[in-house]
């Protein structure tokens, strides 16, 4: 095994998103963001752009401002300016790209300006996302900013196929000590299991839900 591998561990997509989901909780983020934060964490995974790593290295800022408010700030014809007030793009983003695509007209583009936020970038996650709406989206960063620009023909677009085959096959590569922190946070969430609790369904356990039922 070479000295890079044994640095680093594999995380399967079901614990990259559950755990995820379940680390960004523990961080303070509504219930309701969380499922689409961590799609944005493994898709960037599975790029190869550390997200994961970026997530735990920078935990309080995420946690600071897990809650604070998304406004408005600018409003023209075609453009549009929210102020993430602090917020990452894991969060921020998604409102920001949703607000693009609510909007749009096809044959219109329509940019958003996503300012005041951190965890850029991941922000290229969107371009990606627009092709699964069927809606064209280039990004563009900056330290503290994105600007999604939505509307127009869909493009082939960034190919990301063979990486994301890759990646649920073999999991993907995380820093091995950011990997136990990162589940570990996850593990906050879990209450005791006993026979009462699974019988009322809150026991979580560690175990994917096709293997329980392999099981079965």
């Amino acid at each position: 095994m070479s000295e890079l591998a044994s640095k680093t561990s594999r995380l399967t997509e079901w614990e990259v998103r559950t755990h995820g989901a379940g680390a960004l909780r523990v961080m303070g983020v509504p219930f309701g963001a969380t499922d689409s934060a961590a799609r944005v964490l493994w898709w960037n995974q599975a790029m190869n752009v550390p997200a994961i790593e970026w997530l735990m290295a920078n935990e309080e800022t995420v946690r600071a401002a897990a809650t604070s408010p998304l406004r408005i700030a600018d409003s023209a014809a075609r453009s549009i300016t929210v102020d993430a007030n602090g917020q990452s793009v894991l969060t921020a983003g998604i409102a920001a790209f949703d607000v693009a695509c609510a909007e749009v007209q096809v044959a219109v583009p329509l940019t958003v300006h996503l300012v005041n936020t951190v965890g850029v970038e991941m922000a290229h996650y969107f371009v990606a996302l627009g092709r699964q709406r069927k809606v064209a989206a280039t990004v563009r960063t900056e330290q503290t900013a994105v600007t999604f620009t939505v509307g127009g023909e869909v493009g082939a677009g960034r190919t990301d196929t063979s990486l994301l085959e890759d990646a649920l096959r073999r999991g993907v590569a995380v820093e091995a000590q950011t990997a136990i922190e990162f589940l570990n946070r996850a593990h906050r969430l879990w209450v005791p299991s006993s026979e009462r609790s699974r019988a009322q369904g809150s026991s979580i356990t560690d175990i994917p839900p096709d293997h329980q039922t392999e099981q079965r």
